[in-house]
């Protein structure tokens, strides 16, 4: 594991200063391994959406974390976009009682979310794959190779890394661009990719 105390550092004083924390950025940057670093998974106030039994207790928000105290983490909070006027109004209820870290896949939808329900109340920061900051100085190369999304870099061989690299691209092909708005025809996304290329 690459240690991200840039990042995790700027986390830790905006939850310092804000009642909610937003960390936004692509899937598989790294959001969730930091947030871990402040609370561990299996912590009864760490909420993973993609839980089924989590996001099914997710659909009533205000009854989940009603009178929670603490740091709280919302892991993949894009999926309930119901919890984002509920968490305003807890930001106003427990005043520096509770502290809520969300963290989502940076989509308009999110930020526009996030931003109208919470406005004045939210930090957002942004998060992406490593930057030759946080590496080694001998990593410029292989960073540049296999680029900065960590499960890409820190594979242990060259072919496991040019596989999760490709699948990563074909989900992002036809998942993440439909959710920006870019409608491409199934035949045709392999093609667009290479003319983006």
């Amino acid at each position: 594991m690459i240690a991200r105390g840039h990042c995790l550092s700027n986390v830790k004083q905006a939850l310092a200063r804000s009642p909610v924390v937003a960390i936004l950025g692509p899937r598989q940057c790294g959001k969730t391994t930091l947030a871990r670093q402040l609370l561990p998974a299996d912590h009864p106030l760490y909420f993973d959406i993609e839980d089924p039994v989590i996001g099914r207790l997710m659909e009533n928000p205000m009854t989940a974390l009603q009178g929670l105290r603490g740091l709280v983490v919302i892991d993949e909070a894009q999926r309930q976009p119901g919890i984002f006027p509920v968490l305003r109004v807890l930001a106003d209820l427990t005043g520096d009682l509770a502290t809520f870290l969300i963290l989502g896949s940076a989509t308009p939808e999110l930020s526009r979310q996030a931003f109208e329900a919470l406005a004045g109340q939210v930090e957002i920061i942004e998060m992406c794959g490593f930057d030759l900051g946080e590496m080694p100085d001998d990593a410029q190369e292989m960073l540049w190779h296999r680029g900065g999304f960590p499960r890409a870099y820190l594979d242990g061989d060259e072919e496991s890394s040019v596989v999760w690299r490709k699948n990563f691209i074909r989900t992002f092909l036809e998942r993440d661009l439909g959710a920006l708005g870019f409608g491409l025809a199934r035949r045709a996304r392999p093609r667009s990719w290479v003319a983006f290329g």
